[in-house]
């Protein structure tokens, strides 16, 4: 008996040491805000925007992006620079992206500037304007009588022989 309360201390004994162990490796937590620097390149320092492209000057290899900040309800607009390392997702290079088209940025402070580590642009929902089915709707009720479908009945009637 009193071997096996012994062994329920020891264990309680080390878990008390590893919650200990633990607490010194807790760092403080801080919320990130407009206002925090981030230094360096990595993982941990990336923060993520989404919004409006409201300029794009590919000589300077940056964007302008309207977007909402939650902490204030304001609208706000921050300066990208794009570099060689800037991975693009929908879009192939900074000179594809249009005033009006909404990005989804993951970037990093670097020296003072902001630079996107990932572009990606949303896409509509819509079908593509270039979708000849829509531009020339003709043509598909010439390729095949798929126009009169929608005069079809839902349901289709069996007939049973009149006795």
């Amino acid at each position: 008996m009193s071997l096996k309360i012994a062994g329920v201390l020891v264990v309680f004994a080390l878990a008390g040491a590893g919650l200990a162990l633990g607490e010194e490796q807790v760092s403080e937590i801080r919320p990130v805000t407009a206002s925090t620097a981030i230094q360096d390149n990595n993982d941990s320092n990336t923060q993520w925007v989404w919004g409006e492209v409201t300029n794009v000057d590919v000589p300077a290899k940056t964007l302008t992006l309207e977007y909402l900040d939650y902490e204030t309800d304001q609208e706000r607009a921050v300066i990208l620079a794009v570099d060689d390392s800037t991975v693009y997702d929908n879009v192939k290079s900074l000179e594809e992206i249009r005033v009006k088209d909404n990005l989804s940025i993951d970037y990093f402070s670097k020296n003072g500037k902001s630079v996107a580590k990932s572009i990606s642009l949303e896409k509509s929902e819509g079908v593509p304007v270039e979708d000849p089915a829509i531009l020339q709707p003709e043509a598909t009720a010439a390729q095949g009588d798929v126009a009169n479908a929608g005069d079809m009945p839902d349901t289709v009637s069996q007939s049973t022989p009149a006795n």
